[in-house]
């Protein structure tokens, strides 16, 4: 099984699948109650085979056939620890409570189980004003590209407004309706505003409850410790924006317990008639918020989020990723350091321009009046990740690149050139913070090598 189920009732799954393969899983860390527990979501092509406990005790599975299912309804506001409730045609089947740092996987259950895939595919925003070669020549640059990804963005206020006139819309409309996106500029930075238009395409007059756009920055830290059985994730989370446009009816989701009475109930609803609707937005990102990123024990990620809330039925939802890009610093200060142990090292870096691609200058002196054998001396550009989650801290360092000097040309001082690398991007958010250091090391043979550290 691909899923996380622990061992000791992986059987009890593996039965209940037979011959069918797992095509996806979830699982929560509260049980049907809502209390501290575990729950498991296994899913086939055909089936959801849930399966949940409390504080230890026995495991109970419930199957449901997917044809079964007509829609799916997740409670708890638009953010926050929450539960889904599966319908099916009399009702309520099941339901599966998750908390805050669970609700991206759960809020996207009823898309899974419509399309029968592993994940739920995010959708591609489109550049307003950007032909297909050019949208194609940026994609593939941005997905070569390493992350963190930092691209030198010219101030907002000096950037021409970009034209508001989106292109026509030339494909069918499909039977549960479509989302496009259209954006002023592909990434967004701190401190400025992101724009654009949501395109609705709608095949037929229904009831819904409304129509939103949610807009998110999350920043999520993860540090594991203890090993085997004594083994624990400790996870913190902190959201930088969470606001959301009513684009029709209400604007405000149902909160906790109210989608499902709402659902069963048969209230009134505005009909959202066939057609293509366009709703302009804009969002601020805000200033000092850290950039998209994804790493060992970090990851921030922004996205906005369209919805179609259809009572009694399926949603139609769709994911965008947003690519967030912290401004660099326009400037290095000098830095300077010393070490002395078994030789002397003294290390500067000059004071230049910083950025994605940027080169700065420096050197390094070397005195070794006890006569030790240096092999070499290596100038190194390193990232540094640093984490904290529930009090927990983990610091990890990256070569992003590296430059040997031999020891015999270590004579008077010894001057170097190093290029930051195109992802460099530092920032510092509430418990995560990234930074990057130009390291110039000597590897003395018999002794302690030396290192001197310079800030970027």
């Amino acid at each position: 099984m691909k899923t996380s189920v622990p061992g000791d009732i992986r059987g009890q799954f593996e039965e209940a699948l037979g011959r069918e393969n797992e095509a996806w899983s979830m699982n929560s860390s509260r049980n049907r109650a809502g209390d501290p527990g575990e729950t498991w979501v296994v899913a086939t092509r055909t089936r959801l085979i849930v399966g949940d406990r409390g504080f230890g005790g026995p495991v109970s599975l419930r199957e449901i056939p997917l044809k079964s299912i007509r829609g799916v309804e997740v409670e708890g506001g638009s953010f926050g620890a929450g539960r889904v409730v599966i319908l099916g045609d009399s009702g309520a089947v099941d339901h599966v409570c998750f908390s805050a740092l669970e609700r991206d996987d759960f809020a996207s259950l009823g898309t899974r189980i419509q399309a029968r895939d592993p994940q739920a595919e995010a959708g591609q925003a489109r550049v307003i004003g950007e032909d297909a070669a050019a949208r194609r020549k940026r994609v593939r640059k941005e997905d070569a590209a390493e992350v963190p990804m930092a691209i030198p963005v010219e101030p907002q206020a000096r950037r021409a407004a970009a034209p508001t006139k989106i292109p026509p819309r030339t494909k069918p409309v499909p039977a549960a309706g479509e989302f496009e996106l259209f954006l002023e500029n592909p990434w967004a930075c701190p401190g400025y505003l992101l724009r654009g238009v949501l395109r609705l395409a709608w095949p037929a007059p229904r009831k819904v409850r409304g129509v939103r756009l949610f807009w998110s920055g999350k920043e999520r830290t993860h540090v594991t410790t203890g090993s085997g059985k004594h083994q624990h994730t400790h996870r913190s989370e902190h959201a930088w924006v969470n606001e959301r446009i009513g684009c029709f009816g209400a604007e405000e989701p149902l909160g906790f317990f109210g989608s499902i009475s709402d659902a069963m109930s048969g209230s009134a609803h505005p009909e959202l008639a066939r057609g293509s609707y366009e709703y302009p937005f804009e969002f601020s990102v805000p200033k000092g918020s850290p950039g998209t990123y994804a790493g060992r024990h970090v990851d921030v990620t922004w996205e906005l989020y369209a919805q179609v809330d259809v009572p009694r039925g399926f949603d139609l939802c769709v994911r965008y990723p947003i690519r967030v890009v912290p401004p660099p610093p326009a400037h290095a200060d000098a830095a300077r350091g010393q070490h002395a142990k078994s030789a002397k090292l003294d290390a500067w870096l000059n004071a230049g321009p910083a950025g994605p691609g940027a080169s700065l200058t420096g050197g390094f002196n070397v005195q070794n009046p006890s006569g030790k054998t240096i092999r070499a001396a290596t100038v190194s550009v390193i990232r540094m990740e640093r984490a904290t989650a529930s009090g927990h801290t983990r610091q990890t360092e990256t070569v992003e690149s590296a430059q040997r000097v031999a020891g015999h040309a270590l004579n008077g001082d010894v001057p170097f050139t190093v290029r930051l690398p195109d992802s460099f991007c530092p920032w510092r958010g509430r418990f995560s913070e990234l930074s990057y250091f130009v390291r110039v090391e000597l590897d003395v043979a018999w002794a302690f090598d030396v290192a001197v550290n310079l800030g970027v």
